[in-house]
């Protein structure tokens, strides 16, 4: 193995690594979802978000819906609901309506420039905040859907805290 590839694996599992150290599960404050929104309106299958971790107000929040498929999870095939949104620290909140009850999972990321795309850096890891719902641990790659799914129904919708890594 080449010096360049060793040092590579090295920074990716000190990078991910980090990442789990930091994602701890949110405590669900009940006063975090009193929040106006023009993405929210009161949709049955409606899903209360709110974005913990931004450091700067710039550029734009981006959620993506997934149903409970790990073949479609964080797969752009598997999206079935995108939600963007002006991103405001130290955090975001909106709403996205989930198609129908149902267990489902969250992706997002804080897309800094507004380029409508999550950008990457060297070793293809994330250049941007990103996070993903139930805020699993991350160990040597993308969580499966079930760390990240949730349930959704149909009278109460659902509320979820997501911590930006």
């Amino acid at each position: 193995m080449t010096l360049a590839k060793t040092l590579g694996a090295a920074l990716a599992g000190a990078s991910l690594f980090a990442a789990a150290l930091a994602n701890d599960k949110a405590d669900l404050d009940p006063t975090l979802f009193d929040f106006d929104h023009v993405s929210c309106n009161g949709a049955a299958n409606e899903i209360r978000i709110v974005i913990d971790g931004l450091k700067e107000s710039i550029g734009l929040v981006t959620i993506d819906l997934y149903v409970n498929d790990n073949d479609g999870f964080l797969k752009r095939a598997g999206r079935v609901a995108q939600r963007r949104a002006a991103a405001k620290a130290p955090f975001t909140s909106l709403c996205i309506a989930a198609p129908e009850p149902g267990d489902y999972a969250i992706a997002v990321y804080h897309d800094e420039n507004a380029n409508k795309t999550f950008d990457k850096g060297a070793f293809g890891l994330p250049a941007e905040p990103w996070g993903i719902s139930n805020n699993p641990k991350i160990r040597f790659g993308p969580p499966h859907v079930e760390e990240a799914l949730f349930p959704v129904d149909a009278n109460g919708g659902a509320k979820v805290v997501i911590k930006l890594n």
